[in-house]
C-alpha cells in the first residue's frame, strides 16, 4: 500500500531523476514487509506442552521432570532422577523425555 501512495505522490510531485530512489526505496520496504507477513501466517503458534517439545530438563523424580522451575509429570524413557533430559513427545498432559546427550544451548 505505501508503494501505491508513496510511489504516485513521488511521481506526481517530485522531479524525475529524484523521484526514482523514492519508489526503489518504497518497492524494497514493500519486499520486505510481505516477506514478514507470509512468515508470520505459515508459522504455526505452539503453545501449553506442544511448546514443550524439544526443551531440556531435569529429571526430578522417576515420573516428574522440572523444565525452568515448574515441575510436569513424565514418562521416562531413559535416565535417572538428576539428569538432564530432552523432552520428545506430549501424551496427553504427560512429556515423554530420555536422557539428553548433548549439552543445552
Amino acid at each position: 500500500m505505501s508503494l501505491l501512495i508513496g510511489g504516485t505522490l513521488a511521481i506526481l510531485f517530485v522531479p524525475f531523476p529524484w523521484w526514482i530512489p523514492i519508489v526503489a526505496a518504497l518497492a524494497a520496504f514493500e519486499i520486505i514487509e510481505f516477506r514478514i507477513w507470509r512468515w508470520a501466517i505459515t508459522e504455526r503458534p505452539r503453545s501449553n506442552t506442544e511448546a514443550l517439545i524439544g526443551r531440556v530438563g531435569e529429571l526430578a523424580s522417576r515420573g516428574r521432570v522440572r523444565i525452568q522451575g515448574t515441575s510436569y509429570p513424565a514418562r521416562v524413557v531413559e535416565g535417572q532422577p538428576g539428569d538432564r533430559v530432552v523432552v520428545e513427545a506430549v501424551e496427553g498432559l504427560t512429556l515423554v523425555v530420555r536422557r539428553a546427550t548433548e549439552p543445552p544451548r
